[in-house]
């Protein structure tokens, strides 16, 4: 083997292991993005069933919310019934007199 040949070759070599630490460090790289996809699929997965609760949670403040109101509004609505009654009867006492 002639000089200029084993300088190719020992280039190569060079080459050959810098391409190697390259991807070992890529294989590396490529790992901890795995493990942060996978914790953060995690993390999706538990928020959107938090969301869901929540969603659920309010809906169901809304329906009660609806038969409050719907409460408050008979009484409103019996106590103007009572207020009207009681003119009418004011209007015939006076009548009847």
């Amino acid at each position: 083997m002639t000089e200029q040949e084993q300088v190719l070759l020992d280039e190569f070599k060079a080459k050959f292991k810098l391409l190697i630490r390259k991807h070992d460090r890529l294989k590396e790289k490529n790992k901890q993005l795995t493990d942060q996809l996978h914790e953060l699929n995690e993390e999706l997965a538990r928020l959107q069933g938090e969301n869901e609760s929540l969603v659920k949670k309010y809906d169901d403040q809304k329906l009660a919310k609806v038969f409050t109101a719907s409460f408050a509004e008979k009484q409103e609505a019996k106590q103007k019934i009572n207020k009207i009654v009681r003119e009418i009867d004011k209007c015939i006492a006076q009548l009847n007199v």
